[in-house]
């Protein structure tokens, strides 16, 4: 073994698996939000100032809140890479194997 890199799969893969957990909190704290703000309807005051506010405003918390919407599929795709790339670590552990013990025959 070298200084250079090494890798746990077994480990990967174990933190892989938390990744759907996560994503479904994720979803139920964006639900909840949502349902929250539509609860409270637009709160930024309908005098010239509120209007000014939600014209600077309106937009990114828009976007944030479609962000938060998206973090489970994002946190969701990076489980799934992280489970991939541990079956990839194994398959190149096992490869590495067969052909040592060839090389010995």
């Amino acid at each position: 073994m070298t200084d250079g890199f090494s890798t746990d799969a077994d480990a990967l893969a174990a933190r892989a698996g938390e990744f759907p957990d996560l994503a479904g909190r994720a979803g139920a704290i964006h639900r909840e939000l949502s349902e929250a703000l539509a609860g409270f309807g637009p709160c930024w005051g309908a005098d010239r100032v509120g209007q000014s506010f939600a014209a600077t405003h309106t937009a990114p918390a828009d976007t944030t809140l479609s962000g938060l919407g998206e973090l489970p599929d994002r946190l969701g795709a990076v489980g799934t890479g992280f489970a991939d790339a541990a079956a990839a670590y194994r398959a190149q552990d096992e490869a590495g194997v067969v052909r040592i013990d060839r090389a010995g025959a």
